[in-house]
C-alpha cells in the first residue's frame, strides 16, 4: 500500500511537512548524551578485559570478574544496551558498539597512563600502581585528567626537569627502605631540627662534593642542627658536631644533601 500523502498547507498556502518530533531550535545547543555512571563504566571495562583476554564476554563471566549477581549484572546489561554501549542479547556474548568501545578505549588509556606516572614517579610496584589507579580514575574526570597528561609529560620528557626526576628517584628510594620517612634534604630539615648527615645527591658535581667536605665539614655520619634558612632564603645554615661555627650552605647545594632526622631521645 503506498504511503499516504500529507496535503496538509502552512498559513501562507504552501505544503507543509509531518513532524514527529520537535525540531531543535536556531542557536540551540545539541541534546548531550546521559553521563553513564561508574558502575555502567565498571561494566564496559569489564566486557572490554574479557573480550581481550578470551574473545568473548558471556553474562556469567562478567558476574564473576565483577563479583556481582547474575540478577544485578542483567539489569546493567539492559541499561547498557538502552545507551547505545552493547550488544546484547540473551545466551549470546555481550559485545560493545563502536560508541561502547571508544569509552573503554578511553579508560585503557587514563589507566596506562596514571599506572607509568605511579610506578615511575612514584615508585609504586605494577599491582599497587593498577590498584591505585583504578580508585582515582572514578574521582577525576577528563579535564583533570589533561592536566595530569601535560605534567607527567613535561616530567618524563622535557630535558629540563631531568634534574627533578633524578631527585624523585633518590627521594622514593628512601621511601621504599624508610616506612617512617626520616629521610629528607638539608634544605627540609626545619629550623632547630637535629640530623645525620648521610650523602649527597647525584646531582651535585665533583666540585660541590668537595665543598660539602671541606668547606662545610660534612662527611657521611656527621651529626648537625639546622638554623634554617636566611632572610634572602640564598643560604641554609647549619652547625656540625665536629665544628664550633655555623656554616652557610647555598641552597641550591642544601636541597641536594641527604640527611637521617634524629629522633627526640637520640643524642
Amino acid at each position: 500500500m503506498a504511503p499516504r500523502k500529507d496535503n496538509r498547507k502552512t498559513d501562507d498556502g504552501t505544503p507543509g511537512r509531518r513532524r514527529n518530533a520537535p525540531e531543535r531550535q536556531a542557536g540551540q545547543p545539541p541534546r548531550q548524551k546521559k553521563k553513564l555512571s561508574d558502575s555502567m563504566v565498571d561494566y564496559i571495562e569489564a566486557i572490554d578485559l574479557l573480550t581481550r583476554r578470551h574473545g568473548h564476554a558471556h553474562t556469567k563471566e562478567i558476574a564473576e570478574l565483577m563479583q556481582v549477581k547474575m540478577p544485578s549484572v542483567t539489569t546493567a546489561l539492559r541499561q547498557l544496551s538502552s545507551k547505545g554501549m552493547i550488544v546484547y542479547n540473551a545466551n549470546r556474548p555481550v559485545e560493545l558498539t563502536p560508541d561502547g568501545q571508544g569509552v573503554a578505549n578511553r579508560i585503557a588509556r587514563r589507566h596506562h597512563t596514571m599506572e607509568l606516572f605511579l610506578q615511575r614517579a612514584l615508585g609504586l610496584s605494577n599491582e599497587d600502581a593498577h590498584l591505585v589507579s583504578c580508585s582515582i580514575d572514578h574521582i577525576i574526570d577528563d579535564d583533570v585528567m589533561r592536566r595530569f597528561l601535560v605534567f607527567y609529560d613535561a616530567l618524563e620528557n622535557r630535558t629540563d626537569s631531568r634534574r627533578l626526576s633524578t631527585h624523585l628517584t633518590e627521594a622514593i628510594d628512601f621511601i621504599n627502605n624508610d616506612p617512617e620517612n626520616t629521610y629528607v634534604s638539608l634544605s627540609s630539615l626545619g629550623s632547630g631540627a637535629r640530623g645525620v648527615y648521610v650523602k649527597a645527591s647525584r646531582l651535585l658535581t665533583p666540585e660541590e662534593e668537595r665543598r660539602v667536605r671541606g668547606e662545610f665539614g660534612l662527611d657521611p655520619g656527621v651529626g648537625l642542627s639546622s638554623g634554617g634558612l636566611t632572610l634572602d632564603k640564598a643560604f641554609y645554615t647549619v652547625k656540625t658536631d665536629t665544628r664550633e661555627m655555623r656554616s652557610s650552605i647555598p641552597v641550591e647545594i642544601a636541597e641536594n644533601l641527604w640527611v637521617r632526622i634524629k629522633k627526640e631521645d637520640e643524642p
